[in-house]
Order: structure tokens, then C-alpha cells, then sequence
């Protein structure tokens, strides 16, 4: 039986929107490019997600790939503030789950100011409302490394036979099928709330198929 459910944030529950953000700075389509590779997905943002280290240093290490943009960087960065909006559905969807009797988690990939700084800014309308949460940036562990999911399980007591993990990312939901726990590959909140109500219900079909 599916007791819990336990929540990726980026993607899943507000849109990770760096890309829109760089077109309301009027960001060069070029240097936007250039970002998506030196920082976006460049491998300090997994360390800044990682948490091991200090953002300053994730920052300068950001600063000196891209001193050839760094007025354009800084921009970025500053309205770092605006890299996230919730979903429509997030807040409801999770006080749903919750009315209906389920615990709601989360467990993300994050960077710890940067998690911070968008709790500040109300960009997590959901946040009072979920029974626990795991942050990378703050434990230092990262998806899709066991250790993380194991954290969560031990920090709240769970059953992964009884938690069903929805992300994004296929090798995120296929690390918490790994340990028991039934996953559900978001690609859109009505493919994934239907996917969720199979489960719960426990009836065949859909994404979350082990």
C-alpha cells in the first residue's frame, strides 16, 4: 500500500525557468549558449548542488569560465531570485494528496542559499505543507546516489515499499525503484497524477511500472 509520496521540486513542482530568465534579461542568444554549457550544465552546478562546497567558490570558479560574459554572469546572478515559479498545480495537487490521507515529501537536488534564498521568496508555496523534506545542499548527498534516499527513509521513518518517488529525471526514479520504492517519471502533471492514482489505487498501467 502507498502511504507516502515523496516529491522531485525542480520541473516537477516549479518550473526551473533559467532559460526564460535569460530572455527577460535580454541575455544574446549566443551567450545564452554559452551559459546553458558553463553554467547551467556545467559541472559546478552540480557541485553547487552537491554542497560540499562554499557558493563562493562554486562562484568563482563560474566567474573564470566565463570572463569573457562576466557582466552578463553577474546579471544572471543577481536575479537568481526569478530562476523559479511554482506550478499552477503544485500546491493543490500536494494538499490533495494530503486531504486524501497520504504524507507528501520532498526530495531534491538543490543548492542550499540558493533553496534558501527562493523560500525567502515565497517560491515554494508548498513548503508549510509537506511532512519532511530532504535537500541536497544541506546534507551534502545527491540523486541519484542511494545515500540520499536512504537519508530520507531513515530521517523520517518510511517503508520504501510504501513511498512512491516522482522526478523528472529517469535515472533519479530508477535509483528509488532500486530501493523498493514504486517511481513515476514525470513528463507532465496529468500524465503523472494519473500515473500516481493507478498506483495509490493500486491498479495496472501507466509510467510507473517497475
Amino acid at each position: 500500500m502507498i502511504r507516502n509520496v515523496i516529491f522531485d521540486i525542480g520541473n516537477v513542482l516549479v518550473d526551473f525557468r533559467w532559460r526564460v530568465l535569460m530572455e527577460d534579461l535580454r541575455i544574446a542568444k549566443e551567450t545564452q549558449a554559452v551559459f546553458e554549457k558553463t553554467v547551467f550544465g556545467s559541472r559546478w552546478w552540480g557541485e553547487l548542488d552537491h554542497g560540499i562546497y562554499e557558493e563562493d567558490e562554486i562562484l568563482a570558479h563560474f566567474r573564470e569560465d566565463n570572463r569573457e560574459h562576466l557582466d552578463e554572469f553577474n546579471l544572471v546572478w543577481d536575479n537568481r531570485d526569478k530562476l523559479v515559479e511554482p506550478y499552477a498545480y503544485a500546491l493543490e495537487w500536494i494538499e490533495q494528496l494530503k486531504a486524501s490521507g497520504l504524507k507528501v515529501y520532498l526530495l531534491s537536488n538543490y543548492p542550499r542559499d540558493v533553496f534558501a534564498l527562493h523560500t525567502e521568496c515565497g517560491c515554494f508555496p508548498f513548503l508549510d505543507k509537506v511532512d519532511g523534506k530532504v535537500v541536497s545542499g544541506f546534507v551534502k548527498m545527491v540523486k541519484p546516489n542511494a545515500d540520499i534516499y536512504d537519508h530520507l527513509l531513515s530521517e523520517y521513518g518510511l517503508d520504501a515499499g510504501e513511498c512512491v518517488f516522482v522526478d523528472d529525471r529517469e535515472e533519479n526514479v530508477d535509483a528509488a525503484r532500486a530501493l523498493g520504492m514504486k517511481g513515476i517519471v514525470f513528463k507532465d502533471y496529468e500524465q503523472a497524477c494519473s500515473d500516481l492514482e493507478r498506483l495509490i489505487s493500486g491498479l495496472p498501467g501507466g509510467s510507473q511500472s517497475v
